[in-house]
């Protein structure tokens, strides 16, 4: 029993999910800066909206580097620096070095400016802290250096660092789930059941058009209200379960979509999606890779099947 827990922790945990994660994450950090490249002075630097005076008068505690000198030039070099390592943390290469500068610059603009945040934010660098005591790089990789020998010697413990990065991503998913679900038991709105109607009427949060479609029937509204209280109450004790939790990791996944869809928090709902990846294990996604592979062998004869047949 002891050989098989101690087995347990030494063999590293969820591999090819904290890879996909890395990826996804990555290209929404780049997705990000991309976006916001013409206005970057604006939202970050010292002559945009929130001047360096008044950043380190009013947050002194969270550091940025931003924050560090008034020269545009320097907002420059910070400014691409975050961005280039944003992407060599997506593909994969530079290592542990690669994480920790990621983690800083994304830290640092994230905290220089907390009023452009769609609540994706906080999730966002508290993972990605949890992931600097990750292997994220197993998989889908660039790498240009391989790692020293002498490393070996350390792979067990490598990997318990690794399982306890892995066990606290998935309890802080676990305790965002379970404590929004709660609170939307103690609202009058979630409890009747209309709780989607009210959202819907927030302008920043909706379109005519999706207002129509949903509004339009009310067993629409009260069934995505309930269902939504009831798949973050059920989420951390369905991972126990292999079965419930293909189920809940769906229906969780649906969610967010319907979020990105109807209330266009488009990166924070990618960001929770690339989350959820990481809830997977080695064999899952090698099942599912598995299952496309033969569904792609099978597709052709299915095709020219139904073209007979309707000849």
């Amino acid at each position: 029993m002891l050989n098989r827990i101690i087995d347990w922790f030494t063999s590293p945990k969820h591999l090819i999910g904290a890879s996909v994660t890395r990826i996804v994450l990555g290209a929404i950090l780049v997705y990000n800066y991309v976006i916001n490249y013409p206005l970057r002075h604006f939202y970050w630097a010292d002559s945009g909206v929130i001047s360096n005076d008044i950043y380190n008068t009013i947050y002194r505690l969270p550091f940025s580097v931003y924050g560090l000198s008034d020269s545009a030039a320097y907002f420059e070099v910070m400014f691409h620096a975050g961005l280039i390592f944003s992407f060599l943390f997506m593909i994969g290469t530079g290592g542990k070095f690669t994480q920790i500068m990621n983690f800083l610059f994304t830290f640092s603009l994230i905290n220089r400016n907390a009023f452009i945040s769609d609540g994706g934010d906080n999730i966002l660098y508290l993972c990605l802290f949890y992931m600097l005591f990750m292997n994220v790089t197993a998989y889908f990789s660039v790498t240009f250096l391989r790692r020293p020998k002498f490393l070996d010697r350390w792979k067990d413990t490598f990997a318990i660092i690794h399982n306890f990065g892995l066990a606290f991503v998935v309890i802080q998913l676990s305790i965002m789930y379970f404590t929004s679900g709660i609170y939307q038991i103690m609202g009058e709105r979630w409890n009747s059941g209309t709780a989607l109607y009210y959202i819907l009427q927030v302008e920043q949060y909706s379109s005519e058009f999706w207002e129509g479609v949903l509004t339009s029937n009310t067993y629409f509204i009260v069934f995505f209200t309930y269902a939504s209280i009831l798949i973050k109450l059920a989420f951390p004790l369905a991972l126990f379960n292999k079965y419930a939790k293909y189920t809940i990791i769906a229906g969780i996944i649906a969610f967010h979509i319907g979020i990105a869809i109807v209330m266009g928090l488009i990166t924070f709902s990618a960001i929770m999606i690339g989350l959820d990846f990481l809830l997977l294990n080695n064999k899952e996604y090698q099942r599912a890779w598995t299952w496309m592979k033969r569904f792609r062998e099978k597709l052709p004869e299915k095709i020219s099947v139904k073209g007979s047949n309707a000849s």
